[in-house]
């Protein structure tokens, strides 16, 4: 599991309060620090999120997965550090280009 590995689906599941959808987990271990790290952790969070997007888009998931179909998507960074500015407005694009194709996107914080 890991940011850098876009070809692995790194967790998924189904949460107890809402069994009509399934949430595709991103582990994102990895700081945000000068602008030159933060320009290497969004380009492995594109190649990740769009390596998630291949595998739904793609019909993987319902292969690997069959308990996702009929489901509601959701992708979920979990972040291991607080997500910088540039990684707010990355998120938020992300979102509105998730959200066109049907899949919900959410970023939580996760110190530990």
């Amino acid at each position: 599991m890991s940011l850098t590995d876009p070809n692995i689906i790194d967790m998924w599941g189904i949460p107890k309060s809402d069994s009509g959808t399934i949430i595709l987990g991103i582990a994102d271990h990895l700081e945000w620090g000068n602008k030159t790290l933060q320009a290497e952790h969004l380009l492995a969070l594109q190649r990740k999120i769009n390596g998630y997007i291949a595998f739904i888009e793609s019909g993987e998931i319902d292969n690997k997965i069959p308990a996702a179909l009929g489901k509601s998507l959701v992708i979920r960074v979990y972040g291991k550090y607080e997500v910088s500015e540039q990684g707010e407005l990355f998120f938020e694009r992300v979102a509105e280009l998730l959200k066109k194709m049907g899949i919900g996107f959410e970023f939580v914080f996760k110190a530990d």
